[in-house]
């Protein structure tokens, strides 16, 4: 049960993290450039990022959890 827990951790982390780099360089695209389809870019990476991360929380709500104590007699 753990190794699923700390894989589905994982997997959440890196769209989490992609968007949280996603968020910073446009931030500093439209300070520095202001290059208006760059930004449009990387925002369009966070959305596709954001929708990821929706499905695994899908995913995790149709999930049955077993309890450490469930199914011993």
């Amino acid at each position: 049960m753990d190794g699923e827990k700390n894989r589905f951790i994982h997997n959440l982390r890196n769209p989490l993290n992609t968007i949280s780099v996603s968020a910073e360089l446009g931030r500093l695209t439209l300070e520095r450039t202001g290059d208006i389809r760059k930004a449009i870019s990387i925002f369009e990476t966070i959305l596709t990022e954001c929708h990821q991360c929706n499905d695994m929380l899908d995913e995790l709500k149709n999930t049955r959890f077993v309890s450490a104590n469930e199914g011993e007699e």
